[in-house]
């Protein structure tokens, strides 16, 4: 936990925090005593039998979101058990492969890497891994348990896979990208003071998409100038009602105060679809149509956002618009709970087909529009939220619908940024500048990265190349 509230990963901290909790349950020190009085079992074996016990019934739970929370109760016995005999569980570097991990286990270990026969990619482990910047490919299945203590493996993060006797052309390749990552993410740390502007003088602002403190660090340290997506729904997924107050402000500040006099861009929660929490199962929304349907709960978030981002420049952005009402509604809400604070700016997320159709509409009453390319691509093309992380964004009907946005924003005199996965797509980035895009925000790991490729563009040659796509046979001047 030290660690971890050190590097500023609060949230992360509170996540291991838990596992202290959970070791506190009196139902678990009950199963305990039973197995050692009554069962005559001695410590160790109880604590791991009793931890066993609760995780079976959380693993058979309805809700796939609390079935995971096995992974951390086993992982409170195996640590627990290992203390018991006068040990400590540990790993050392290489790649670790186990049945389950708790958050507590990956916060000690000195692996390059874990392979997991279970668990998900929302378990706390995963979330405290990606803090790490420990990659971890999780549901391998369990013959992944046959690999051999020694046995040279490659892991790809990127494509969930672990590849097994891998020959010595993927094991230089793994190494070679290994070296790249670590030559390119200095070069970015070393040019963060670089303009990010075309080889024709042409500008574009690069932001951060964050869900943490160190995401907005690392960001910051690539030369990012601000945040131009802060994801506030990823830490209450397991909610069990819609967040207090309180509860979003312990979230924001930390992040917030790291942003003083930059943009600080806070999305409203993003409930719905693959980010359902327990209380709103059997919902049919999806962003705003959720919380106007609860407006306290709006008003709540809204007036913990005024106060933990007064000292930025405050921007909130609205999720899954779909008509100008919505926009209309954040800011009459906005206005009864400034007190005093400045106005902050309100943006509309342009993620729907629909959304991109009526976007001048919406651009009319909103103060920038921000493109979410990931659930545009996905619907354009019919795709599911699998797909869509590899769907093509340069697809001409994507384009258009980007294109169509882009203007909408230019006739109300606006900014329009792109926040999705295609904002650091080597192929579609110039496009997207060339559609007249103004800002991109991008993965913190990539803002060097995609200020160096912005760079090295011409926008001349980019606007004529986008308008060539999205407009076949009408010049630039028509």
């Amino acid at each position: 936990m030290t660690r971890l509230r050190e590097a500023g990963r609060t949230a992360e901290a509170d996540i291991v925090e838990t596992g202290v909790l959970m070791a506190e349950d009196p139902g678990l020190i009950g199963r305990v005593e039973s197995l050692v009085l009554e069962s005559g079992l001695p410590a160790e074996a109880a604590l791991a039998g009793a931890a066993e016990e609760i995780a079976m019934e959380l693993a058979n739970l309805a809700d796939p979101t609390l079935a995971l929370r096995a992974d951390d109760v086993r992982s409170l016995g195996r640590r627990a058990a290992a203390h018991a005999r006068g040990g400590v569980a540990a790993a050392a570097g290489g790649v670790l492969v186990a049945r389950t991990l708790g958050p507590a286990d990956v916060a000690e270990l000195s692996a390059t890497g874990v392979a997991l026969a279970g668990g998900g990619v929302t378990a706390h482990a995963a979330i405290v891994a990606r803090s790490l910047g420990i990659p971890m490919v999780v549901g391998l299945g369990p013959d992944v348990l046959d690999v051999v203590d020694g046995e040279e493996v490659v892991l790809d993060g990127d494509s969930g896979l672990l590849v097994l006797s891998p020959d010595a052309a993927r094991v230089a390749a793994a190494r070679a990208d290994e070296a790249s990552r670590d030559t390119a993410r200095t070069a970015a740390r070393e040019h963060r003071l670089l303009p990010a502007e075309t080889r024709d003088g042409h500008r574009i602002v690069v932001l951060g998409n964050a869900a943490s403190v160190a995401e907005v660090i690392e960001a910051g340290h690539q030369g990012a100038e601000g945040v131009g997506l802060l994801r506030t729904e990823l830490g209450f997924l397991e909610a069990r009602a819609w967040p207090l107050r309180g509860e979003h402000l312990a979230f924001l500040k930390p992040i917030l105060e790291r942003l003083i006099n930059q943009i600080a861009t806070v999305r409203l929660l993003d409930f719905g679809g693959d980010k359902t929490p327990p209380f709103l199962k059997g919902a049919e929304g999806r962003g705003i149509e959720l919380l106007l349907e609860s407006p306290e709960a709006l008003r709540t978030q809204l007036e913990a956002i005024v106060a933990a981002g007064a000292d930025t420049q405050l921007r909130i952005l609205i999720p899954m618009v779909t008509s100008p009402e919505q926009v209309r509604a954040v800011h009459e809400m906005i206005e009864g709970v400034l007190d005093g604070r400045p106005v902050p700016l309100v943006g509309s997320m342009i993620e729907t087909p629909e959304a991109a159709q009526r976007a001048r509409e919406i651009a009319e009453v909103s103060d920038f529009l921000s493109i979410g390319t990931n659930d545009l691509t996905q619907l354009v093309l019919g795709l599911d939220r699998e797909h869509s992380k590899s769907a093509p964004v340069t697809d001409v009907r994507v384009l258009r619908l980007i294109d169509e946005t882009a203007q909408a924003a230019r006739a109300a005199g606006i900014a329009v940024d792109v926040c999705g996965e295609a904002a650091s797509d080597r192929v579609a980035m110039p496009i997207l500048v060339g559609l007249g895009v103004d800002e991109l925000s991008v993965a913190a790991a990539r803002v060097g990265e995609v200020r160096k490729w912005i760079r090295d563009l011409d926008y001349a040659a980019c606007r004529d190349a986008a308008e060539g796509l999205t407009r076949p046979g009408r010049s630039r001047s028509s």
